[in-house]
């Protein structure tokens, strides 16, 4: 019987990502005035308009752009993470089975930093918070990137996923998990 279950985790928008959000916009509308002035201004109205709309769309969609989701899947131990952006484009950033990893554990003040490793950021947040107990963090070794520690966070449903497939000393480290609730239909 195949095993799966998968989350969506959606980035919070820190600071930066407003800004960087906003400048977009701003730019937009700038270039499009301005597109649309020079248009009249050399009497070339109807392209200065419709540069102007271009310029301003190109804005929205941009800023669009920093509307952040993650989802993870997990099929059979083989688990998949994707960034999704402004809900239409999607990326598929990894691809790992979880039998392959190395370390796994909740990822705290205390864990021995990995320097010589690639990150692989996919938490729904722009920093990392000490205090968050729901971060986990996975070192592997990978085909593409070499070696590497994925950051991200698991519900408990994937966390369940990943322990039947983890090396036997590494299902300690998730520890015991709330029941999976059945729900009535």
């Amino acid at each position: 019987m195949d095993s799966h279950a998968e989350q969506i985790v959606k980035k919070s928008d820190g600071g930066s990502d407003n800004l960087k959000r906003m400048l977009c916009l701003a730019g937009g509308v700038a270039a499009g005035v301005l597109l649309i002035a020079a248009g009249m201004f050399l009497r070339l109205a109807i392209v200065g308009s419709l540069l102007g709309v271009a310029a301003l769309y190109g804005g929205i969609l941009l800023s669009s752009n920093f509307d952040v989701e993650y989802e993870y899947i997990i099929v059979n131990g083989e688990l998949d993470i994707d960034k999704i952006l402004g809900k239409k484009k999607r990326k598929s950033m990894l691809t790992v089975k979880a039998s392959d990893f190395e370390n796994f554990g909740k990822y705290d003040k205390l864990t021995k930093e990995n320097d010589d490793a690639t990150i692989i950021w996919a938490v729904g947040t722009s920093i990392f918070d000490e205090e968050d107990p729901d971060t986990y963090f996975a070192d592997f070794d990978h085909s593409v990137y070499g070696k590497c520690r994925l950051l991200f966070s698991p519900s408990d449903k994937i966390l369940r996923e990943i322990k039947l497939y983890l090396k036997g000393n590494l299902k300690q480290t998730i520890g015991d998990l709330p029941e999976e609730k059945e729900y009535d239909l």
